[in-house]
């Protein structure tokens, strides 16, 4: 998967610049999902119900998609500054 291989290379050259893309990508999409742009959180919801092998749990609801959506949204941003002020 061509995602994984670039998640794990070194941030040096061109390779640290699509990484630090990656980590920029994530932080909006993440804000994204936290503010339900499009129903988003909604459809990862339907989707996990009536299409999923497995019925999700009880805590499994939007709100808790928009809560990790906030924290991959901060912990990406976060890592993207770092990286970009370093």
């Amino acid at each position: 998967m061509p995602g994984s291989a670039i998640m794990t290379a070194a941030p040096e050259g061109a390779a640290g610049f699509l990484y630090l893309a990656w980590k920029g990508i994530f932080g909006i999409l993440g804000f994204l999902l936290a503010l339900n742009v499009g129903d988003s959180a909604y459809r990862i919801y339907e989707f996990a119900t009536n299409r999923g092998p497995f019925a999700p749990g009880p805590g499994f609801s939007p709100l808790v998609i928009r809560i990790v959506g906030v924290l991959i949204g901060a912990v990406s941003t976060w890592s993207f500054v770092q990286g970009l002020t370093s």
